[in-house]
């Protein structure tokens, strides 16, 4: 059994965003009807062609129907009355025809609307290509040599963003709707999908007052390509490695606030070391050592992945008469595996379907109708949190915002990453408590700590299993085995229980115990082979961009197994790839090396397919962009109307005295794809997202009242909420022992003599991830 065997989901949607979440939705089950104009999907047309077919349109759209449609009152009744999933990307008067007609049709129907800045503010209207989106995102604008204009992440990248956040928020309204009966509508922006997936971009200017600039290449030339090493840890072995016994010595090196310091330095002798050596050869020399270091894999090299192969992880892709190696899946759900989808329809191959065919609707099902509150859809579940990072917490964060339980667990002798983007840059004794990097990612949780390793630290943990939903852990493949707390166990003692694990690169496979960080997984994932100006230097994202990304994917699993468990009684272990899980979002370049036999290289701002006119260019102002996309003759002369010239260089010269805000609400008037490449501090004065009120602020008891990003969803009948900061170390110790374990007073006392618990953390050297 699939884990959305009983949903059915109907899709108004063109290009990425909606399909994408479509297609997350079918791989677990789900039938999923694709309503398409009789023109069919633009993005039918979209390279690489095999035949006439998109690859990447069949990849998008693998095992759903197509039905067409020439308008929203074309839609038969008897779908919108089945659907328990809506997704479109309609405006205007057809979006709000079709969100009547859903709602009306089926009142548990949960109805998710996307677009690129959003229903309302000023920039609702304007026109948006993948690369003025992106300029909009945050990312473009550090990603890049500091000399030169900034880089944007080939594809449909905010799409992709968007459409995963279109997964959680359908999967969150569903289950509300299974437990109350009653639907609702979530608004997702692409924008705003994408600044929920920082970690730091926003906090950076709010507690540093500093702007998130480009940093340049740091990745290190070897004897057939480039390799990367993760620089925000120490290692001691490295020097063994290399035979600099110089280096290792050097005892203050090895602390994390002086190894930052002088990472120039270290680099300097790492890449010496690497340009006699292959980057394979590097990369598992290594990684022996427990050393992140990764080769920067062309598409060739993952398609070669023994890894990804060893987990049987890649899928088929047809289109034009060929089967074709494409992106597998970015979870592994062991009891409600993902089942392979088949192709993709034929434009109105379903027309003639029967909707009996489909489960009856909702209304007509037997299930819960509990009280319906304003509470947020995932309140009443319950989530323990075993992770430091990003991608765990961010995943966990997403639950305690939609109104879960969350308890995070820390060990005292080394706590979650309380690192990073402290108040005016000063790390003072408590900075552990004032992180802003572990205070975004971690509100709305409770915080305990907990010594896992000792008999009753396991004791009492297995004790808060039985009365939770979900585990949720991302520590290395080895570690839950070795503390005796893998998933068999769990399940001894709670049937029901939902385990996730996120690692670098999965539970099994020969490189299950290879150490990864998200700026890792940009490079094996090839993710680093198509970013830069050309193919002479490759670049990294300036981010951890599998983080969220895997995150976010992880939530979608873990509430398709919690909608299984509703008919099957029983939890499942969910084994989740950081690399697997990031790989989708580029799967248009994975099919360009599977179709065409050529791994893509680096083409700067040159990567859309049929624009005229595409680029960064300068404005007036200290490192200020303006990105642009014409996209056919007609939009290349309306841009001449208002430059006074016709191609880039009167583009150039009108723009160099004019501020780029400006100019792109001149072009945009125009009707011109045109954005800002915006800069964190440009996001957080930015009109349009205060006005729709994005930024929130939090209350927290030492680190003060301070904005932070909101939501990626707008539910408007169980809204995301801020109920708490995030925790102080162990701030809950008190709360969570006696209410969930009935330990307090003396017990809990001596806990803490023992070293099960304590309430401060214990740092060997310093603040560290």
């Amino acid at each position: 059994m699939s884990a959305l065997s009983d949903v059915v989901v109907l899709e108004f949607a063109r290009g990425v965003a909606g399909p994408y979440c479509g297609r997350l939705l079918a791989d677990l089950g789900a039938t999923v009807i694709k309503f398409e104009p009789p023109g069919g999907d633009p993005l039918r047309l979209a390279g690489p062609l095999a035949g006439g077919e998109s690859a990447f349109f069949n990849y998008l759209n693998a095992g759903k129907l197509s039905f067409v449609a020439p308008a929203v009152a074309a839609v038969p009744p008897e779908a919108l009355k089945r659907a328990d999933i809506v997704v479109h990307d309609l405006l205007g008067i057809e979006a709000e025809r079709l969100e009547r007609m859903a709602t009306a049709a089926n009142p548990a129907a949960v109805v998710v609307s996307l677009s690129p800045y959003g229903r309302s503010g000023e920039k609702s209207d304007w026109q948006a290509t993948p690369f003025t989106e992106w300029a909009t995102s945050g990312f473009f604008y550090f990603a890049g040599d500091p000399a030169r204009e900034p880089l944007s992440l080939p594809g449909h990248q905010a799409e992709f963003h968007a459409g995963l956040h279109a997964g959680v928020a359908a999967m969150a309204g569903l289950r509300h709707a299974r437990e109350t009966g009653e639907g609702q509508r979530v608004e997702i922006s692409h924008q705003e999908a994408c600044l929920n997936d920082h970690a730091w971009l926003t906090t950076m200017w709010t507690h540093q007052g500093a702007v998130q600039r480009r940093n340049g290449s740091l990745y290190a030339r070897c004897a057939d390509g480039w390799v990367y090493i993760f620089n925000l840890a120490a290692y001691p072995n490295l020097f063994v490695l290399m035979e600099r016994f110089d280096l290792l010595e050097d005892e203050g090196l090895q602390l994390p606030v002086n190894w930052a310091a002088r990472f120039p330095e270290v680099f300097a002798a790492f890449e010496a070391w690497c340009a006699t050596r292959t980057k394979h050869e590097i990369y598992h020399s290594c990684q022996e050592l427990r050393i992140a270091a990764s080769p920067v894999n062309t598409m060739a090299d993952v398609a070669a992945s023994e890894q990804l192969a060893a987990r049987e992880w890649f899928g088929k892709v047809a289109a034009g008469g060929q089967t074709f190696t494409g992106p597998g899946f970015p979870y592994k759900l062991m009891g409600t595996p993902c089942e392979p989808p088949g192709r993709a329809p034929a434009l109105g191959e379903h027309d003639d379907f029967s909707w009996d065919a489909l489960p009856p609707p909702p209304a007509e099902r037997a299930s819960e109708t509990g009280d319906r509150t304003s509470a947020g859809p995932l309140s009443g579940l319950r989530v323990i949190e075993l992770t430091a990072n990003w991608a765990g917490p961010i995943a966990a964060r997403h639950f305690a915002d939609l109104g879960a339980d969350v308890v995070k667990i820390e060990l005292q002798t080394k706590p979650a990453t309380r690192a990073l983007i402290y108040p005016g840059d000063d790390i003072w004794p408590d900075f552990f408590n004032r992180a802003g990097y572990f205070n975004k990612l971690n509100r709305n949780k409770r915080g305990i700590a907990l010594d896992l390793s000792k008999p009753k630290g396991k004791e009492l943990f297995i004790e808060l299993v039985k009365q939770s939903d979900v585990v949720l852990e991302n520590n290395a493949a080895r570690v839950m085995a070795q503390l005796g707390l893998d998933y068999p166990v769990l399940s001894a003692a709670n049937p029901g229980i939902v385990m996730c694990s996120l690692s670098g690169y999965g539970g099994t496979g020969p490189e299950r115990a290879y150490s990864a960080y998200g700026s890792n997984i940009e490079t094996t994932s090839g993710l680093g082979s198509i970013l830069g100006y050309d193919e002479t230097r490759f670049f990294g994202t300036g981010s951890f961009y599998a983080d969220p990304v895997s995150g976010n994917h992880a939530t979608v699993a873990i509430l398709a197994a919690l909608h299984a468990r509703r008919t099957t009684g029983k939890g499942q272990w969910i084994d989740m790839a950081l690399l697997e899980a990031v790989e989708p979002f580029l799967a248009q370049d994975f099919l360009r090396y599977s179709v065409t036999g050529e791994s893509p290289v680096p083409k700067g701002s040159q990567w859309g397919e049929g624009y005229v006119l595409q680029g960064a260019f300068p404005a007036a102002g200290k490192d200020c962009w303006l990105a642009v996309t014409i996209r056919d003759n007609a939009e290349l002369a309306r841009l001449a109307t208002i430059t006074g010239g016709a191609g880039e260089d009167a583009l150039r010269a009108w723009l160099i005295t004019r501020n780029h805000l400006v100019a792109a609400d001149e072009l945009q008037r125009a009707g011109l794809a045109a954005a800002p490449v915006m800069a964190n501090w440009e996001l957080f004065a930015d009109n349009h997202l205060n006005d729709r009120g994005y930024f929130v602020p939090v209350r927290h008891a030492l680190a003060g009242t301070r904005m932070f990003p909101g939501f990626a969803w707008r539910f408007d009948k169980t809204p995301a909420t801020i109920r708490r900061a995030a925790p102080m170390f162990a701030e809950h110790n008190g709360e969570v022992f006696s209410e969930l374990l009935g330990i307090s007073g003396d017990a809990l006392s001596a806990l803490v003599a023992e070293g099960i618990t304590g309430d401060r953390p214990i740092y060997a050297g310093g603040p560290a991830l």
